[in-house]
């Protein structure tokens, strides 16, 4: 249950970020979000009692809140001027096959042929999501998706290190403080374009970082924390673009092109067999 409310909110997130768009920009967005995110998790923090972390840690939570949160969302806002919620939710539910790749690459965990062959599969998926009218066109958002699905893996690789000296919940919230500090940079902007924009703006960007940012994190640790086999937490996310997809047409009315519909069923496909052949 709590996995799945954390699915909604990110996939929530996805969509509510198209519609930020339309009143900040790309790095004051990201500021605005990490910030109110900030704030929820440190009172949640004093209440929890989590403490600080040790100075000689300070770098790793730097490194982490930046390749998770600040450069992750900024990129994420700037992608999402230009590819569809569902897009977005489908690059970043491959994060996870992206660490496992690179563990295997990197850090000599190995792969079974047949996960390659699912990842192969993803590729596939991913080069017909960029197909239209019979030709292979990528925009600009794509890119900008893809190297920010690999900043967020290297997140996800990082925290292996940071869980081993803290909680999930201690480096989390270590992290997304981190993140609004390193965006700090863009306080004079950020002032001024809230200044500027309507409520509406304001209350969007609130909801980022409340929600999906700060409670869906918090969410998403408490059910790996609760459950027995961690592919009962993790299977959810494959449900990310779709309710993206879903809840883009009910928010902004955008309706998924014919690619983007065979696209994601084949990347989400390799997904569940790259998860299945793992077991097997």
């Amino acid at each position: 249950m709590l996995a799945m409310v954390t699915i909604v909110f990110w996939a929530s997130g996805f969509v509510f970020t198209g519609v930020a768009n339309n009143y900040y920009s790309p790095f004051t967005l990201a500021f605005l979000r990490m910030s109110a995110a900030s704030v929820v998790l440190i009172i949640v923090g004093i209440i929890m009692r989590v403490g600080l972390p040790k100075l000689k840690d300070i770098p790793l939570f730097l490194t982490l809140g930046a390749t998770g949160f600040s450069f992750y969302i900024t990129a994420l806002n700037k992608a999402m001027q230009t590819i569809t919620a569902a897009t977005a939710g489908i690059m970043t539910a491959t994060v996870p096959i992206m660490a496992a790749v690179f563990s295997s690459l990197f850090l000599k965990e190995k792969l079974k042929p047949l996960q390659w062959i699912a990842v192969a599969l993803e590729f596939i998926g991913i080069v017909i999501l960029n197909w239209d009218n019979g030709e292979f066109s990528i925009v600009p958002g794509f890119w900008l998706m893809v190297v920010a699905a690999i900043s967020f893996t290297a997140y996800n690789l990082l925290m292996r290190k940071a869980t081993t000296k803290y909680s999930a919940t201690q480096s989390t919230i270590y992290s997304i403080v981190a993140s609004a500090l390193l965006l700090s940079f863009v306080t004079p902007m950020a002032i001024r374009e809230v200044t500027s924009a309507p409520l509406d703006g304001l209350a969007v960007v609130l909801y980022l970082g409340t929600f999906p940012s700060a409670f869906g994190f918090l969410l998403w640790t408490k059910a790996i924390s609760l459950t027995k086999k961690l592919s009962n937490v993790t299977n959810f996310m494959f449900v990310t673009p779709l309710l993206a997809a879903l809840l883009d047409i009910v928010v902004t009315g955008t309706i998924s092109n014919t690619a983007t519909v065979i696209g994601g069923i084949v990347v989400i496909t390799g997904l569940i067999l790259f998860n299945r052949f793992r077991k097997d």
